[in-house]
């Protein structure tokens, strides 16, 4: 089975990517050469299809389809002469001829489906759906929805489609690159955040009383954020409110770090004791995030928020959870106070979560998917 799995850019990842590689300053950088390094640099990993990951590509082509460095080089290397994104992905799948069209931007490149309807012939066509939205987007000219939010699979399927649940799988170089002795950082949190919660008020609140904690207490606390702007919704603000937003945004840079990203982050999960893992407002009782499995997978303790997880994770077992900033405290100093004892589960916890959401579990389960269209 081939498959062209096709992802979008992240904005901010893409600078910093570039910068850490000096890829700017690299002549006579091929299509395949510049493909390897985003891959080995470990941007969406956890969703990757593992013969991506071993750069198989007569099995798995991987793209990001907006990235126009990449895709440039591939529309040159090939004779295509124009820069139209789209146009280059079809020709990419045109020459590939793949059994299975994976797609993570359904809800980002609306006209893709019409596009790639008359060329289908025997293809299946797959989207990827993880933004956990109040009501899930449907996209029904799909042959299957795939997802981590398993609501939403109950969802779809009572809408005559198609789903499955597919969870993040975890590396097996994150074990191998996890470290497993001293780990100098005491907790770390990571993510995406806006100050005027629209859509992560839940998270505002801890990461506003986490900053507060760190500023008081004696313990190492790394935050990364990226801070998004607040014209929310493409909605034009007061420059009253503007300027009210800007104070507030200012708050939070100026207590916080720059967010990371791919090998990076995984270096700096790997050093620290501690992830804190938050989730957006829709999440409601059921949680999963990339976020889970990245600091589960490299070996740090994980304290999340109460709720209802995939199969395989116990809380109060494999990792502690929190219903309030208050008790999120509480879990902190706990681990802290006997950390040996606690890094001990981590790492029970760890190889426990890698066997059962490994990389070749993952890729199983989506032939086995694809298998039953």
């Amino acid at each position: 089975m081939k498959v062209y799995q096709c992802i979008h850019k992240y904005p901010p990842h893409i600078p910093l990517f570039e910068a850490r590689h000096g890829i700017s300053n690299i002549a006579n950088l091929t299509f395949n050469e510049l493909q390897q390094l985003i891959i080995d640099d470990g941007y969406a990993s956890a969703y990757i299809l593992q013969p991506a990951l071993e750069h198989k590509t007569d099995e798995v082509f991987f793209t990001i389809w907006d990235y126009k460095r990449l895709q440039y080089l591939w529309a040159k290397e090939n004779g295509l002469n124009t820069t139209d994104l789209k146009k280059i992905k079809l020709a990419q799948i045109e020459k590939f001829k793949p059994d299975v069209i994976y797609n993570f931007s359904a809800f980002c490149d609306f006209d893709f489906i019409k596009q790639l309807l008359p060329i289908k012939r025997s293809m299946k066509l797959i989207c990827w759906n993880g933004i956990i939205d109040a009501k899930p987007k449907t996209f029904p000219d799909y042959d299957c929805h795939l997802t981590l939010h398993k609501p939403f699979v109950d969802f779809w399927r009572k809408a005559g489609l198609q789903a499955f649940e597919l969870q993040p799988g975890i590396p097996a170089k994150w074990i191998h690159n996890s470290n497993g002795g001293v780990r100098t950082a005491d907790a770390l949190f990571y993510g995406q955040f806006a100050y005027r919660g629209h859509y992560f008020s839940k998270r505002a609140n801890i990461i506003k009383k986490l900053i507060e904690y760190k500023m008081e207490c004696q313990h190492k606390i790394d935050i990364h954020l990226q801070i998004n702007g607040t014209n929310i919704f493409g909605i034009p603000l007061t420059s009253r409110f503007n300027f009210l937003q800007k104070i507030k945004s200012r708050y939070y840079k100026e207590n916080s770090l720059s967010p990371i990203y791919g090998d990076e982050l995984f270096k700096k999960i790997s050093n620290s004791k501690i992830v804190i893992n938050g989730y957006t407002d829709n999440n409601q009782e059921y949680k999963s995030n990339m976020r889970l499995f990245e600091s589960i997978g490299l070996g740090a303790f994980l304290i999340s928020e109460q709720g209802n997880y995939p199969e395989g994770f116990e809380q109060g077992t494999d990792f502690y959870t929190y219903t309030d900033y208050e008790s999120l405290e509480l879990q902190i100093e706990k681990v802290l106070s006997d950390w040996p004892y606690h890094q001990s589960i981590a790492q029970k916890t760890q190889h426990k979560i890698a066997n059962v959401y490994s990389k070749e579990k993952q890729w199983s389960l989506f032939q086995d998917y694809i298998s039953k269209l």
